[in-house]
């Protein structure tokens, strides 16, 4: 299946299994090019994948709003 191709499927119907197939037959460039196709943030397809773990980001916002600090999440 062409790129192209996979990403007008990707857009249609947003599944992980074809995000991570373009990812694995693409790499980087085809898994940001999907993404952008379809509408959504890089960050959003990674956890869509389970590839992003967003508890720093999660702390650091803690951190910025209340002033305080956080424990680290296991």
């Amino acid at each position: 299946m062409e790129l192209r191709k996979m990403l007008e499927a990707f857009a249609n119907e947003q599944t992980p299994e074809l995000l991570l197939a373009i990812r694995k037959k693409y790499g980087k460039y085809g898994f940001s090019l999907a993404c952008k196709v379809a509408g959504i943030s890089r960050g959003q397809g990674k956890r869509m994948l389970g590839l992003y773990d967003d508890t720093k980001a999660i702390r650091q916002l803690a951190n910025r709003l209340c002033g305080m600090k956080t424990s680290r999440w296991q």
